[in-house]
């Protein structure tokens, strides 16, 4: 089965870089088996900080998106009276 992502044009030409010849599923597996502690909140923030960190422009679009996730996600209030 195939899916379909979105990824930034940066994260695009990065990962471009980065698979010297693999598709881009052979690439993303490898580097999941290479992940450690998967799903592990305190691993995935060394992951982060080895990393450059966000622009503003990003964390501000990251930050937007996660407020979208909770607005989606939180009950609607009823009131019974």
């Amino acid at each position: 089965m195939v899916r379909v992502i979105s990824i930034s044009d940066e994260v695009y030409a990065e990962l471009s870089r980065m698979k010297n010849g693999k598709s881009f599923t052979q690439l993303l597996k490898s580097m999941i088996e290479r992940c450690e502690n998967k799903g592990d909140p305190k691993a995935i923030l060394e992951f982060l900080d080895s990393h450059e960190p966000l622009s503003d422009e990003d964390a501000e679009e990251m930050l937007a998106e996660v407020e979208k996730g909770r607005k989606r996600t939180l009950p609607r209030r009823l009131d019974f009276e």
